[in-house]
């Protein structure tokens, strides 16, 4: 049996309205086309639906029957558009990010609760890895947005440097170094120094800075998370060099002082997406307000 909907959208109109004319109005159509889809409803299934007396249709007790299963479908075509809505206005749906520690543990914690504050429906879900780590996750399309340094890349991951900023050094509350406005490698001779991991270029490039100035430092700990190393730092176990959003973290709950290094060390964030994978609105909607954000937050580094 195979039923038109227009014929159930009548039926529904008419059980609703007890009346053909109402129901005609209802559904935009005429009284005889209304009358019609009625009659030919009834002959699909087999059955009279209405008793009809003195142009009066009144309901059998089948009909009573099947509007409560039709009632029923047109409730879940409604809840399917209000889904539909809310999928196009950014309010349903899931987003799935990979992030490097330098953001994912503080900075995008911040960002994914103000997306989420009108967006109650929506799910994110948020892993941190290194950036190596990132870059497969999105290149496998196992996650729709990532944050990684910019010195990684992959054929099937497109990339946006979201920006590049100068790495700052970080002191210990209290340091003598403190009272000095930059900083320069002749500063930190002889000073207990907290490494990043020596797979990573950037901590080649600060030791290569060191090495050019003649400069012996005590390399007193590695670590491979600026986070960590900042925290080394706060504790008392020496001197470090860090991207300045986890500094600015760490300044701002007062556990390290931060000042400008010099010469520049470059440290780049670059946002990823996968190549060949269109992006949702969501996803176009979060990278939006994290660049919005991260700007700011730079902002707030340099004041």
């Amino acid at each position: 049996m195979k039923l038109n909907h227009r014929q159930l959208e009548a039926f529904r109109a008419m059980m609703e309205t007890s009346s053909v004319t109402e129901a005609a109005r209802r559904i935009h159509i005429t009284q005889p086309a209304a009358s019609r889809l009625l009659s030919d409803l009834e002959h699909q299934i087999g059955y009279p639906l209405f008793i009809r007396q003195k142009k009066r249709l009144t309901p059998t007790s089948e009909a009573v029957a099947l509007f409560e299963e039709v009632d029923r479908s047109f409730i879940g075509l409604a809840t399917i558009a209000e889904a539909a809505r809310e999928i196009g206005t950014f309010r349903r749906g899931a987003l799935h990010i990979a992030g490097l520690p330098a953001l994912a543990l503080e900075f995008l914690p911040d960002v994914i609760s103000e997306f989420c504050v009108d967006r109650p429906d929506i799910s994110v879900a948020l892993q941190i890895h290194s950036s190596q780590k990132v870059l497969q996750c999105i290149a496998s399309q196992q996650f729709e947005l990532g944050f990684a340094e910019r010195s990684v890349s992959h054929p099937a991951v497109a990339s946006e440097t979201l920006c590049e900023v100068p790495m700052v050094a970080v002191l210990p509350i209290g340091h003598r170094l403190t009272e000095r406005e930059a900083l320069t490698p002749r500063d930190m001779e002889g000073e207990s120094f907290i490494s990043l991991g020596l797979n990573y270029a950037i901590r080649q490039q600060i030791d290569a800075i060191f090495k050019a100035a003649n400069v012996e430092r005590r390399l007193q700990a590695e670590t491979q998370l600026s986070f960590a190393a900042g925290h080394l730092v706060a504790s008392g176990s020496g001197i470090s060099i860090i991207d300045p959003i986890t500094a600015h973290y760490l300044t701002r709950l007062n556990l390290v002082v931060s000042r400008p290094f010099e010469p520049s060390v470059s440290y780049a964030y670059q946002m990823l997406f996968p190549r060949h994978r269109p992006q949702s609105q969501i996803c176009e909607a979060f990278a939006k307000i994290t660049k919005e954000r991260l700007y700011q937050r730079l902002m707030e580094t340099t004041r």
